[in-house]
């Protein structure tokens, strides 16, 4: 049963960060921002990602800019909340490393050397 409740207040938790962070569209910069080879990235909607958290999986619409001369796109927020390069949150990554750590010690103990 608590296994079961955890659960269920992570998801709840996860739907109100969502929430949260969808309803600001402070992300949006205008009608173009720079893009990173110099040329002006148009806006082009809010594109949606799936990125998995602590908490779950967040369902997240981001101000995505587009830029027509090198072909490449990038949204804000994800930058914002250092999202860009992964699918993945900080806290996951965090998580996933001390994981790794564990498991290539566990490895190199009983590696017969």
């Amino acid at each position: 049963m608590e296994t079961a409740a955890r659960r269920q207040a992570l998801r709840l938790a996860a739907r109100a960060l969502e929430q949260r962070l969808n309803a600001d569209t402070s992300d949006y910069a205008g009608p173009e921002l720079p893009c990173s080879c110099g040329e002006p990235a148009q806006y082009n909607g809010r594109h949606q990602k799936t990125f998995e958290s602590v908490l779950g999986p967040l369902h997240l619409e981001r101000a995505y800019y587009h830029c027509a001369k090198c072909e490449s796109g990038f949204c804000p927020r994800d930058r914002a909340l250092r999202l860009e390069s992964f699918s993945l949150t900080p806290g996951v990554l965090r998580m996933t490393g001390s994981s790794a750590a564990l498991v290539s010690l566990r490895r190199g103990a009983s590696w017969p050397g």
